[in-house]
């Protein structure tokens, strides 16, 4: 009714707004909706073809042309209905720009590709008072009546799917004057000149939905109808060129009387443009036309695209247009400008374009910006000999280092090495428009730390453990005394390790010092020496001395010693013959409240990953933290004696306990069939038959309990060895061991061990996503954060191994958390296995999983983890390894720390982004975690 009610006022209109009429816009009304998103190009005249070459050239153009628009998959095509010549098609009344019906063949040709056929008629040109056709600036009655009359003629002739009109403004001259003066003189100069504006667009809509109902009228804007610092219901916009003032449209009148299908704006500014920005042209557009039931269309200047205009410049930029057009309400999608811009292909944007069309990109990807995340500076000085940079970008678009294009994933994620020359370096990564300079000035630097440093007082005869962080691939040497030793470059491990992807690696060795005298000996420096391509560096670590003979530990009646106490729940233990910082897994825990002898003065040594550490050596031949034990003064010896023993087990643990007369004197622990290396690794866990404990200067007075039923031990038994009492606790399966606790519960001393759980069924498993909070681990652009995917991967086990009939408590990390949190929360659990989560980072090359165990009897979770792990990512098995983390680093039950894989390798990423690795990498950790259990039954 609304579109009838339009068409009979619309012969009327022309009259009543030329006499001064008023006109009020009507109520709002539904939008048309568009039965598929327009994908047109319009072909300009003199471009695409030319109407002067003669029939035959023309067409040949013209095939061509639309050949390659259904080539491009396009769905419709505008052509030009008239140039500053003439009109394009068989007119009786207008004189025509060429020897043929140029439109009526472009409608048949077109139709014969597949496309909709729509026409552009410019207003701008027409027959003027004289009867003289050309261009025009100024309306007036006979011209609209002229340009609404042969509308009409060329819509019933070549039936067009749409008609778009342009160039329907109006102007102020002297011309326009006198036209004023004998047609509207009633109704004031600027009414007049607007109002033919609108009388234009109304009888021009008549004539065309007068000619064949159905045919589409839509309308051909320029970006900016006002801008709203000149009407209020203008657009947010600072566009030189108004409709409303210099070309005297009133949209509102036009919408109000005229029955408008679309329209179309012709959107010259990009998504930066801060005077006539896209988004906000095209949205206000959309918004004024829903209001009046019309749909909105993008005209798309891509022949801009590559030019130095604001936002033009980047390849994506029509990309992005496109996908906004998607986003806008009442947008029916777009018609591009320019059909040679698209066979242009600047920067592979049509390529880009074709593919988004076909669903074969993701918008998001197009929506990537050059990011290099990593490193933070662009400019700074680095002793590294290379740089490792890592990133995101649009995979659409190359992306280039220095003029050479980079491989990267299939999101555009890329990491790549540099090497380094001495002095200045410049990088620079260009995508799209953007531009990212890094500036980055090495010194060479082989050595860059000795450990220990500092002043230090040995032991007669310790081994001073030397770490020095040097380049990768040096010949590093230390020095002490007198003795040179060639140190070993080693992996990287502990939690200084996690995500360093520094060249600086670990050389590590021993000197061991002369034998203790009757005084002290100053024995010198440590000094070490660097190679490293063809470069030799020397640097000195700490200043050694040798304490005079130390007093022995007194072994019988009438002898004193220094006698300490633990104050610390579990104090660690340390290899006494050599002193460095490193925990060692072959050293374990003594309970609080156990005493022994020191048998040394107090011992620093000072590195840059544990700072300071002091020590005392007791006489029960470990080293302790000065600082989890106190003194108790000068005591005689005494013998200790067991007096009785008792075993009782719950569902989770079976206990041995002690009764102990005497001092709580401390003892050693061993497992049988276990070899260790120096730094307290194992070859294997899977020999292990028993657990021995030598508890120093105590006599048995009791025999061995006899055990309470479990599904761990088989047997106690209890030995003299001189002054020492030895206990070996036989294990049921050569391996099966799952931790054990040690305390003091008043004089009784307890060993508590965890039971192996019937499988799943019963076991507690406490997962440590690693990282969270602010703390986000590894990350690339910004965009793969790991302590998202650690928590994703920890949520994913947890649901599989309870639906296995498992209990699992998960560390929260939406907020940060200590390491020591993690320990303790751990600890207050009491799971039967610990795994903490992780991915890693290193060189682009670098891909693989690997596990890291501390306490022996994690070896082989690790081992399982590793392999399984590996074989769902499908990439390499780095193993299982030895490492002191601080989550593993404790002795209750057996804790591992899983690296799933490295974010730093673009093919591992792209894996570790789907959901379908991550299932699988959660369920191979589920697995091997349930193989670990039932292999112990």
């Amino acid at each position: 009714m609304q579109r009838t009610l339009r068409r009979i006022a619309a012969g009327l209109i022309c009259t009543l707004l030329l006499a001064g009429g008023t006109v009020f816009a009507e109520e709002d009304s539904t939008p048309k909706a568009s039965a598929s998103e327009m994908k047109a190009v319009i072909l300009q005249a003199g471009q695409d073809f030319d109407p002067a070459a003669g029939e035959g050239e023309c067409k040949a153009q013209l095939d061509a042309a639309l050949s390659k628009v259904a080539e491009y998959g396009m769905n419709a095509v505008l052509v030009p209905a008239n140039t500053a010549s003439g009109v394009l098609f068989a007119s009786e009344t207008w004189p025509m720009a060429c020897d043929f019906d140029l439109l009526s063949y472009a409608a048949e040709a077109t139709r014969g590709q597949g496309l909709a056929f729509y026409v552009v008629f410019d207003a701008s040109c027409g027959v003027d008072e004289q009867g003289q056709y050309g261009a025009r600036t100024n309306l007036s009655a006979s011209a609209v009546q002229s340009t609404a009359a042969v509308l009409g003629e060329m819509t019933g002739k070549c039936q067009p799917d749409g008609v778009y009109l342009a160039g329907y403004y109006n102007q102020k001259t002297a011309e326009s004057m006198s036209l004023y003066r004998s047609e509207g003189a009633s109704m004031g100069y600027d009414n007049w000149v607007r109002e033919c504006v609108s009388s234009l667009v109304v009888n021009a809509s008549a004539a065309v939905h007068g000619a064949k109902a159905d045919t589409l009228f839509g309308l051909i804007t320029d970006p900016v109808w006002a801008n709203q610092s000149t009407d209020p219901a203008g657009s947010a916009t600072q566009a030189d060129f108004e409709m409303a003032v210099d070309g005297f449209v009133d949209m509102n009148a036009i919408f109000a009387w005229a029955d408008i299908d679309q329209v179309m704006v012709r959107c010259t500014g990009s998504l930066t443009d801060e005077t006539q920005n896209f988004k906000t042209v095209l949205n206000w557009w959309a918004q004024t036309a829903s209001q009046h039931g019309a749909g909105v269309s993008a005209w798309i200047c891509n022949e801009r695209l590559g030019g130095d205009e604001p936002g033009w410049k980047a390849p994506d930029q029509v990309m992005r247009q496109i996908i906004e057009t998607r986003a806008v309400d009442g947008c029916v999608g777009a018609a591009y400008g320019s059909l040679s811009a698209l066979e242009g292909n600047v920067g592979g944007s049509t390529d880009v374009l074709l593919r988004y069309y076909a669903d074969q990109i993701e918008e998001q990807d197009i929506l990537t910006d050059l990011t290099v995340s990593t490193p933070e500076k662009r400019t700074y000085t680095t002793r590294e000999p290379q740089v490792n940079f890592y990133g995101a970008s649009d995979p659409n678009f190359p992306l280039t280092l220095n003029g050479k294009e980079l491989e990267r994933n299939s999101e555009g994620v890329f990491s790549v090495e540099m090497d380094l020359e001495p002095g200045l370096n410049t990088f620079t990564f260009e995508h799209k428009e953007k531009s990212v300079v890094y500036k980055i000035t090495r010194e060479v630097v082989i050595i860059q730390e000795v450990s220990p440093s500092g002043s230090m007082t040995v032991e007669g005869s310790t081994q001073v453990g030397i770490t020095v962080m040097a380049y990768s691939g040096s010949t590093v040497t230390a020095s002490l005394g007198g003795v040179s030793v060639n140190l070993t470059e080693q992996e990287l491990t502990g939690d200084s390790a996690d995500g360093n992807t520094s060249s600086y690696v670990p050389f590590k060795g021993t000197i061991t010092v002369p034998a203790a005298t009757e005084s002290q000996q100053d024995v010198g420096n440590i000094t070490v020496s660097g190679s490293w391509s063809g470069i030799t560096q020397s640097a000195s670590g700490a200043r050694v001395y040798v304490a005079a003979l130390p007093q022995q530990a007194p072994n019988v009646e009438g002898q004193k010693g220094h006698l300490v106490e633990v104050t610390a729940s579990q104090a660690r233990t340390y290899p006494a013959g050599v002193l460095n910082n490193d925990p060692n897994g072959s050293c374990f825990p003594l309970p609080k409240g156990t005493v022994d002898y020191i048998v040394s003065d107090k011992l620093t040594y000072y590195d840059d990953t544990y700072g300071s550490g002091e020590y005392y050596i007791l006489g029960s031949g470990v080293r302790v933290s000065a600082s989890s034990v106190s003194s108790l003064g000068e005591a005689e010896w005494q013998m200790s004696s067991l007096s009785g023993a008792t075993s009782w087990a719950d569902g989770q643990y079976v206990y041995v306990s002690f009764a102990r007369s005497g001092r709580k004197t401390a003892y050693t622990v061993s497992f049988d069939g276990v070899g260790y290396s120096s730094s307290g690794g194992v070859s294997s866990f899977a020999g292990a038959t028993g657990m021995t404990v030598t508890l120093k200067d105590t006599r048995a007075d009791t025999g061995a309990p006899g055990l309470a039923s479990n599904n761990l031990l088989s047997g106690v038994s209890l030995s003299q060895q001189g002054n020492d009492t030895v206990i070996r606790f036989s294990l049921r399966k050569a391996g099966a061991f799952l931790g054990y606790r040690a305390y003091y519960d008043g004089d009784n001393l307890v060993f508590r061990f965890n039971q192996i759980p019937s499988g799943l069924s019963g076991a507690k498993i406490y997962l440590d996503p690693g990282h969270g909070g602010y703390d986000g681990g590894t990350s690339i652009s910004g965009m793969y954060t790991e302590k998202t995917l650690n928590a994703d991967i920890a949520a994913r086990v947890a649901d599989i191994l309870r639906s296995r009939g498992a209990t699992v408590q998960v560390t929260d990390t939406s907020g940060y958390v200590s390491l020591d949190s993690r320990v303790s929360q751990s600890q207050s659990f009491s799971p039967h296995l610990f795994v903490s989560i992780h991915h890693n980072a290193g060189v682009s090359s670098a891909k693989g999983t690997e596990v890291y165990y501390f306490n022996p009897y994690s070896r082989q979770l690790a081992a399982n983890l590793s392999g399984a792990v590996a074989g769902a990512l499908g990439t390499t098995n780095r193993g299982d390894k030895y490492g002191a983390y601080r989550v593993t680093t404790h002795m209750e039950f057996p804790a591992v720390l899983v690296e799933c894989g490295f974010l730093t390798n673009p093919d591992e990423l792209s894996k570790l982004q789907s959901d379908s690795y991550k299932n699988a990498i959660a369920t191979s950790i589920a697995d091997a975690i349930q193989n670990t259990l039932t292999s112990m039954l």
